[in-house]
């Protein structure tokens, strides 16, 4: 599978070290499935730059030692042992491997109702990794029948997405009022950044859309078909900075849009 249409010579090397590692990996007998995400095809002089690699597994993994030697000959390697992702250098190339057990993804999409904490901190961005990953490898059916799954969620699903995200930023602009009459600079860049970030997320569940990862969303958001009145420029007056545009006016901007978004289903 061709992953980057009209490789370079850069290019040509990062299929070759994604597929690489794939492979280094696929060995391991508890591993089903492997995902490339889509920071891998950024510029490799862009910033957002790396190779973000997604390990689906059911069973007992390697420990940290062993996982460092198979791949081989890697620079400033560390792992997290709260959240199983191993970081490292492959040929002057940042590597990302994230392993995620199977049966963690199975039981959140057949009780996604019921699990709306999860989705809290970063939305519905799992989902968006596991639909449009791009496949190194797959031992089962799994990731397919999971892609099929995703495709089927029910109005229900979004509709407590939409209305978990809009409750958030009510609560979001009243902590901005407050921090802009105490003039209180690290609230208010705390309450703003949340009330964006429940934004996005209220828009994309309107649009019935997976939420892409944070890096992206800029790219992204204003070419959703279902947005406000004037959301353009309200959204970047909320953005941009710009001394002549005080916290005070930024917040009835947040207030309008909030009241714009009440009829947005």
């Amino acid at each position: 599978m061709l992953l980057f249409p009209g490789v370079g010579i850069m290019e040509k090397k990062v299929k070759e070290i994604s597929f690489a590692i794939a492979n280094v990996i696929e060995a391991i007998p508890s591993v089903d499935c492997i995902l490339l995400q889509e920071s891998a095809e950024e510029d490799l002089l862009n910033p957002y730059f790396f190779i973000s690699i997604d390990v689906y597994y059911r069973g007992a993994l390697p420990d940290v030692e062993e996982r460092q030697h198979i791949f081989g000959k890697i620079g400033a390697f560390e792992s997290s042992y709260f959240s199983r992702k191993d970081r490292f250098f492959k040929e002057d190339i940042p590597v990302r491997i994230e392993y995620k057990h199977k049966d963690r993804v199975d039981h959140i999409i057949q009780n996604k109702e019921g699990n709306m904490w999860v989705f809290r901190d970063s939305g519905t961005y799992m989902f968006y990794r596991l639909l449009n990953g791009k496949v190194l490898s797959q031992k089962s059916s799994w990731i397919d029948g999971v892609r099929a799954k995703l495709a089927e969620f029910n109005k229900e699903f979004w509709t407590a997405i939409r209305n978990s995200a809009f409750s958030s930023m009510e609560h979001q602009v009243i902590d901005i009022h407050s921090a802009v009459l105490n003039n209180d600079d690290l609230f208010y860049l705390i309450s703003m950044s949340g009330y964006i970030k429940s934004l996005c997320s209220f828009l994309y569940a309107v649009n019935r859309k997976f939420e892409p990862s944070k890096r992206h969303l800029s790219y992204h958001i204003l070419d959703l078909e279902k947005l406000p009145e004037n959301f353009s420029g309200r959204f970047d007056s909320l953005l941009r900075n710009d001394v002549n545009f005080s916290r005070s006016k930024r917040q009835e901007v947040a207030k309008l849009l909030t009241k714009s978004l009440l009829y947005l289903h």
